[in-house]
Order: C-alpha cells, then sequence, then structure tokens
C-alpha cells in the first residue's frame, strides 16, 4: 500500500506525496497517508523501521520506552550503531540484515534504565513492496515481562473474585448473629456488676465479637466495588506519613532507608486508598523482621512496561515502588499463592491485608508484585500511574 511506503521516502518526497494524495487515493489511503506515523506509534509493542540501507526512519514511543534510546537521536542512524549498548539486539539486527531478507524471531533482554533488564520477543522481517522490492526493515520489540505481569495479575483477580464472592455470602450470614451475640453479652454483664470473674468473661466475649466483626468487614472490602476520588498525588508525602504512622524509624536493630527520586511526577490514584495499600506493606515488612534489619523503601520511573491510552502521543507511564526488608523471605511456592485471600506466611494474620492490597492496586490500574529471596531478603513492587498534565492541572 502507497501510505506504507511513504514512511520511507525521504523528507521532500513525501510532502510531495501527500500533497497529490487527495488526487491519487482511495480514502482510505487518504486516511494512511496523513496518519501512518500515527498509527505506528499506537502500536502497544517497540517498533523500529529501517530503510534499504540498515538506517533508523522510525521508533515509536514502544520501542523508544524498551530501548531508551529517542526517535530523534536514532534518525537516519545505522541501527547497528544505535543499539550497540544492547549487545544481544545489535547482534540480532546484524545477523538479520546479512541473512538475505530472511525472517527473525528470538528472544533477548534490554539494558533498561536504573541497571534493570527488560525481557523481550525480537521479530524482524523485510518490508516488501506491491511490485516485490525490498524497500526497507521492520523490527518489533514484544515487551515479554509486561504480558505476563498483566496476564498473571488478570488470572489472580479472577480466582480471588470467585473465593472473595462465596467467603462475602457466608460473611453475612456470620456477621447478622453477631450483634446478637454482643448484645447478650453487654446485658449479662448488667447482671453480673458484683462478679470480677463474669465481668472479665463477657468482656472477652465482646471483645472477640469485635475482633470477628473487623475480619468480616476486611472480607466484605473484597467485594465491594471501590469509590476512587482519582487525584494527582505525592506519592512521597504519602510513603513519609505512612513511615511515621508505622513508627519506620531508625533504632539500634532497625535501619530505614528511603531512596526517593524528587525528580518523579505525581501519580493518579486515590490518595487514601494507595495509603492503606503502603501501611499494609510497611507493617508486614516490620513484622516479618521483627523490627530487626534493614526496611528501604524507594521509588522511580517504571521502565518494565507502559499503557497507551486514546488521545495520548505516548503510552501513560508508570512509577515504582518498592518495599524491601530483609526478614526471612518467602519460597517461591508461597509467592504464588500471597496475595490469595486467608494465606498468610506469619504465625498472626488474618490473610486479607495482601488481597485488599492488590485488588485496590489493580483497580488503579497498577500492579502488584512480589521478589522474594529465601533467607535473605522481600520485596514488593507497586507500580501506579503517573497523572497526565491535564489530571495534574
Amino acid at each position: 500500500m502507497l501510505a506504507w511506503r511513504v514512511l520511507f521516502m525521504s523528507d521532500s518526497a513525501r510532502q510531495r506525496r501527500l500533497d497529490l494524495g487527495d488526487a491519487l487515493s482511495s480514502p482510505a489511503e487518504q486516511f494512511l497517508n496523513k496518519h501512518a506515523e500515527d498509527v505506528l506509534a499506537s502500536l502497544g509493542d517497540g517498533l523500529i523501521l529501517l530503510d534499504t540501507g540498515g538506517r533508523v526512519v522510525f521508533m515509536s514511543p514502544g520501542a523508544e520506552d524498551l530501548t531508551a534510546v529517542s526517535a530523534q537521536h536514532a534518525s537516519g542512524r545505522p541501527a547497528i550503531k544505535v543499539f550497540a549498548a544492547h549487545h544481544w539486539l545489535a547482534e540480532r539486527i546484524t545477523a538479520f540484515l546479512h541473512g538475505e531478507g530472511r525472517r527473525l524471531t528470538d528472544g533477548g533482554e534490554l539494558a533498561a534504565p536504573f541497571g534493570r533488564r527488560a525481557n523481550v520477543r525480537l521479530s524482524a522481517s523485510p518490508v516488501i513492496d506491491r511490485d516485490g522490492n525490498t524497500v526497507g526493515s521492520m523490527l518489533l520489540l514484544h515487551d515479554v515481562v509486561a504480558t505476563r505481569s498483566l496476564s498473571e495479575t488478570g488470572e489472580r483477580g479472577s480466582r480471588v473474585g470467585e473465593l472473595a464472592a462465596v467467603a462475602a455470602g457466608l460473611a453475612h450470614e456470620i456477621k447478622n448473629p453477631l450483634g446478637g451475640i454482643k448484645g447478650a453479652a453487654q446485658l449479662l454483664a448488667d447482671t453480673l456488676a458484683a462478679d470480677p470473674d463474669g465481668l472479665r468473661f463477657t468482656a472477652l466475649i465482646t471483645r472477640e465479637v469485635d475482633r470477628v466483626s473487623g475480619l468480616l468487614e476486611e472480607l466484605l472490602e473484597l467485594t465491594r466495588p471501590p469509590r476512587l476520588r482519582l487525584a494527582a498525588v505525592n506519592v512521597h508525602r504519602v510513603l513519609q506519613d505512612v513511615l511515621l504512622l508505622e513508627g519506620a524509624t531508625a533504632t539500634a536493630t532497625l535501619t530505614v532507608r528511603c531512596q526517593f527520586d524528587p525528580s518523579l511526577p505525581e501519580v493518579w490514584a486515590d490518595e487514601s486508598h494507595i495509603r492503606q495499600v503502603f501501611l499494609n506493606l510497611v507493617k508486614n515488612a516490620l513484622e516479618a523482621m521483627e523490627r530487626v534489619g534493614t526496611l528501604t523503601v524507594s521509588t522511580r520511573m517504571e521502565t518494565d512496561f507502559h499503557v497507551r491510552t486514546p488521545g495520548q502521543g505516548r503510552g501513560r507511564q508508570y512509577i515504582s515502588v518498592d518495599v524491601e526488608d530483609t526478614g526471612p523471605g518467602i519460597v517461591p511456592e508461597d509467592c504464588e499463592r500471597i496475595f490469595t485471600p486467608f494465606f498468610t506466611t506469619k504465625t498472626k494474620g488474618t490473610g486479607l491485608g495482601l488481597a485488599v492490597s492488590h485488588r485496590l492496586v489493580t483497580q488503579h490500574g497498577g500492579l502488584l508484585r512480589v521478589e522474594s529471596e529465601p533467607g535473605r531478603w522481600t520485596r514488593f513492587r507497586v507500580s501506579l500511574p503517573v497523572a497526565t498534565a491535564e489530571e495534574a492541572s
């Protein structure tokens, strides 16, 4: 199609082609001639187009994010030199360009910002025009980590939702008679005013009823649709408040490290809900270490994935918040179930805190993930969407 060949033309030739587009093209071609780059830029994956000399003629925002190379810097330069810092990618591009136009598919790692590694799948193929001539090459980078994380989140959310729906039905049945039990205990206490032992037992009944009611309330929270009041939120201020509330200050046995990037923009979130998430994570970390060890809370711009939304030239970016402790860690099989309601690795606990936190983060369009090395450390990572310029204003 003529529209796609426009991308491989010189700037002057491209403009001449666009000027003649209304007279020479069908409506579909007219649209693509004018918006070909917009269409390609809207792809969720990273797309790189090369001319017949192996020089970069186009990079989508997704490709910029994955390679940490700007389209402006790459334009017109040999792809092998542009991506020289990504040794695997440069090698695969070299192999493809010298492979006589044969298609190539391979998986590997890209060196992402902040010293991280991004797992991607590369698909390379020649671009052939309607006359059978090779006019360039197409490189497609698929973010394996983002796809797997989003898929796992969806599957986990479905399982949790089914379990929570059943449990919520039971919670309603249990909660109703609890009020009667508490009322009876209070009446009994009035008749036992002169009996200290009796009063002690009625007080115990009342406390246990309140505890079970609180547990049921947490369970019901899993099934209630969240009422998010979204606004631009300074995540660093929220984290500082959480650390203060949890008493997470340095002591003779506890080291607290805050590694905040002050240049980060605000997130688009419900402040009270993300505060609850971070309270749960910090509290769990301190309990896991028994306040002996190192608690590290860090923030950075997310490089593992981005989500493209209509009306935005680039995908919505994300900020990641890591809460890491040097406690006993979590074995791999437990990491897979850590966000399931009622599952807990602690001797005391309901097993609902992380399930609720996971649900709240997911409702924000974010991700909550866990990594751990048993015997050494555990890290929970919360990824939240960045507020756009319009949302932050």
